[in-house]
């Protein structure tokens, strides 16, 4: 397997896994509702094997999510390893995260003391 297609595979591994998460099911339970066997989607979520179009959608509705396809112009000399795949990636584990929200600011900058008087 080339570097590229190892890439879209562990993409694909990481795409179904979180969709199977997501919906707060065993891999197991994905397999019996989509007619599968444990180990054939745990060698999907692995990488080990890469399911056929048809079959990713079939696994991800399950799953209670769709796919939606989006044409995007690719950037020259991204042939041998695409730019902002390191983003994707870091960006894809982030949203496994819980995220949490404050009204106030983490820096100094923004503390009182730091404003002047008027």
């Amino acid at each position: 397997m080339d570097d590229q297609t190892a890439r879209y595979s562990k993409r694909i591994a990481n795409l179904l896994k979180h969709a199977r998460r997501q919906a707060g099911i065993s891999s197991r339970e994905l397999a019996k509702r989509v007619g599968s066997s444990h180990s054939t989607i745990l060698a999907y979520e692995g990488g080990k094997k890469v399911p056929v179009t048809t079959t990713l959608m079939r696994l991800i509705h399950a799953c209670g999510f769709s796919i939606d396809f989006q044409l995007s112009p690719r950037m020259r000399g991204e042939e041998s390893y695409p730019k902002g795949i390191e983003l994707e990636e870091v960006l894809d584990l982030a949203g496994e995260f819980p995220t949490q929200f404050t009204d106030k600011p983490d820096s100094a900058i923004f503390s009182e003391q730091m404003i002047p008087n008027k």
